[in-house]
């Protein structure tokens, strides 16, 4: 199997793993703020849906890019692109994971 094949196969697992704990954690915090309507959001508020699904679904459109990338980067490029895939699932993960923490304070 050539480098560039694990490497995209690799990255895709990652970003599976980011998506999911991301629409988890969305889909437990729209059951947990049942019956509001807004919620705070970077300093202010929003409506709900937008607090709750605009950065996993923004984040599913960026991986989607990636993973397009991954498969048609050179063969020099492979480990530039995994890293570059890995950073950022775990750190949009983590962004979405922080902005959850703040809209479910009371």
């Amino acid at each position: 199997m050539a480098w560039t094949a694990i490497g995209a196969y690799g990255g895709d697992i990652l970003w599976v793993i980011a998506l999911t704990i991301m629409f988890s954690a969305s889909r437990q915090a729209a059951g947990r703020t049942e019956g509001r309507a807004r919620l705070r959001f970077l300093g202010g508020e929003a409506p709900r849906a937008l607090v709750l699904w605009l950065l996993p679904a923004a984040s599913f459109v960026a991986s989607l890019w990636l993973a397009l990338q991954a498969r048609t980067a050179p063969q020099s490029m492979t480990l530039l692109v995994f890293g570059a895939r890995a950073v950022t699932a775990s750190t949009l993960a983590l962004l979405h994971l922080r902005w959850l923490g703040g809209a479910l304070r009371p």
